[in-house]
């Protein structure tokens, strides 16, 4: 990694600053494995609301939308006031998705000046024989990057029959959007098994849009996971990819595929309008098109 890569990715984007919630992140932890217990015990997935029987607070029904950190921490702080680095009870977490861990995880990596990124891919632990959309976090460990799930608490772990180490999750176990699109371009992955499971979503187009959205991510634009754009705009399942815009997201596949891909060409392959973050962008909460202003 050069001084630049190292600098870039150390710094805040868009929707990681914390802005003027900054000492709040003090307390936070850089070591991974220390930092993924603090993330877990301040953000509650959807998906673990029901099977715990979690009552969530009246203004948590919205907090899947919420796109940048200073309105997470409001939230979470309002809540329960203290330390982050204090567990929250279930019932008073931010109610989010996994790209909300992978968020706040990747910003106290990089409050600490610890290079980090959040990533877009399909993880096959959460249902057998299916790749489920899944965010995480990249860190730098001072040689290479890896792959921290703050999802995957011990108590999840064993639930899920999980035996790896979520602050070192292999890399096929979580597949990126990239590879992914290659795998199913070749025929070794299945698209139809490849998407949002608990949502019956699935398909080439959904793998597609990933490989869109982890573009940005890894160009420190950290979208929601039903944010579509530019190339990704018009993809809903049952329309075909055509065979044009496969070839373009062939091209943008390959700058992402690797573990560690070049920093400038990912750089170059955002400059393409068909896949950099607009002004406005196709949004999907709950399932209903909504076109929604994201101005940096």
């Amino acid at each position: 990694m050069t001084p630049d890569e190292a600098r870039y990715y150390a710094s805040q984007s868009v929707e990681s600053d914390p802005a003027d919630l900054c000492e709040f992140l003090d307390p936070l932890p850089a070591d991974p494995r220390r930092l993924l217990d603090v993330v877990a015990g301040l953000i509650l997935d959807t998906a673990f609301v029901a099977p715990l029987g979690v009552v969530c607070p009246p203004d948590a029904a919205d907090d899947v939308e919420i796109r940048r950190l200073p309105e997470m921490l409001r939230r979470i702080l309002t809540r329960g006031p203290g330390s982050l680095a204090t567990a929250r009870p279930p019932g008073k977490r931010f109610i989010g998705a996994c790209r909300h861990y992978a968020l706040l995880a990747c910003s106290a990596f990089r409050h600490h000046g610890v290079p980090a990124r959040v990533r877009v891919g399909f993880a096959d632990y959460f249902e057998p024989g299916f790749y489920d959309d899944h965010w995480i976090t990249e860190y730098w460990d001072g040689a290479c990057w890896r792959v921290m799930d703050s999802e995957l608490t011990p108590g999840v772990r064993r639930h899920l029959g999980v035996t790896f180490d979520p602050c070192d999750v292999p890399r096929d176990r979580f597949v990126s959007a990239g590879r992914a699109w290659h795998d199913v371009r070749s025929g070794r992955m299945d698209s139809a098994k490849c998407g949002v499971w608990s949502d019956s979503i699935a398909g080439e187009w959904f793998v597609a849009g990933s490989v869109v959205r982890d573009l940005a991510a890894l160009n420190k634009r950290e979208m929601l996971p039903w944010d579509y754009w530019g190339i990704s705009r018009a993809m809903r399942p049952g329309i075909p990819v055509s065979e044009a815009t496969a070839a373009r997201i062939d091209t943008l596949a390959r700058v992402i595929a690797d573990p560690e891909p070049d920093w400038r060409a990912l750089s170059e392959a955002y400059g393409d309008e068909a896949a950099r973050v607009p002004r406005v962008v196709m949004s999907f909460p709950r399932g209903r098109p909504t076109e929604v202003a994201v101005d940096a």
